[in-house]
């Protein structure tokens, strides 16, 4: 995608473009902040119908009203699909949604997170509060690094799980979508390590979701796309890519761990259910085609 903030006599408005002849358009309170950085422009307005945004090179990266539905499902399946996560990479994700999910895990004693660009934290501590003050948990330690590059030095077996937060395939976050990287990934992670990519949507990035798949096919012993209804992404729909180093030895999501998320946290989670949790690896026809599964 490619959008920008556009402003219209009295009106503002964010717009996106899609590869597509998609276009994707919403109304602007106010635009709260602006800043180009050597990596994007950062910006954050307050939106009439979904809060406010955070916008990275003129597309929207998260809102306050549906962020709960990508941060929980990111962070929550993988976290529930590993027997004991101790130690876990964030990969992107400076709004911090992701690494507050991931902290509602007793069993994650640390959390690293690689982002390269240090104005995507400091704009969401100022404007995200409930998403960017999990980065003052001192099991979280904060990189402002390229997260291939991080990934390419860590030590072997180091992770539990490697979270892949990204943007669109674009700009800082290209790298994140090449098998070399993936390969990297699948060397730091230790013996049942699992590893989530955000993957794009069928119906934008389709040959996104396809090359992630196919990659991920290669390298882990087991892969699992799942889905997340995103409102405000263009489709409405994302998908996410799992792959495991080893496959999967009981039924997911029917331990104890799993009661315990939803009876110490269920009041505070906004998508994640049970139900959703039963058909989260079910795949339509028409993504099936597209990763010829």
């Amino acid at each position: 995608m490619r959008g920008s903030i556009r402003y219209e006599g009295e009106s503002v408005y964010i717009e996106e473009v899609g590869p597509e002849h998609t276009t994707v358009r919403y109304e602007l309170k106010k635009v709260l902040h602006s800043r180009q950085t050597p990596y994007q422009r950062v910006e954050v307005a307050d939106s009439y119908d979904y809060g406010r945004m955070l916008i990275l090179d003129g597309c929207v990266n998260v809102c306050e009203r549906d962020e709960a539905n990508y941060h929980e499902m990111i962070a929550h399946v993988p976290s529930l699909m590993h027997p004991h996560p101790a130690s876990v990479l964030v990969v992107g994700g400076g709004d911090g949604g992701t690494v507050r999910e991931l902290l509602k895990h007793d069993c994650i004693r640390r959390i690293d997170l690689a982002e390269i660009d240090a104005e995507v934290i400091a704009a969401c501590k100022r404007y995200f509060p409930s998403l960017a003050s999990s980065f003052d948990d001192p099991r979280v330690h904060v990189y402002n690094e390229d997260g291939v590059a991080f990934v390419q030095r860590a030590h072997p077996s180091k992770y539990s799980m490697i979270i892949i937060d990204s943007s669109d395939p674009v700009g800082p976050a290209e790298g994140l979508f090449t098998r070399e990287f993936y390969q990297f990934c699948h060397r730091i992670l230790d013996d049942n390590g699992i590893v989530v990519a955000q993957s794009e949507s069928p119906y934008v990035y389709p040959g996104v979701l396809k090359q992630v798949y196919d990659l991920f096919k290669e390298i882990f012993a087991e892969v699992y796309p799942y889905h997340i209804s995103v409102p405000t992404y263009p489709s409405g729909q994302i998908y996410m890519m799992m792959g495991m180093k080893r496959a999967v030895q009981t039924e997911p999501f029917t331990d104890s761990r799993t009661q315990n998320i939803f009876s110490t946290y269920g009041d505070r989670l906004h998508y994640l259910t049970h139900d959703i949790l039963k058909g989260i690896f079910y795949l339509s026809g028409d993504v099936k085609k597209i990763l010829n599964a």
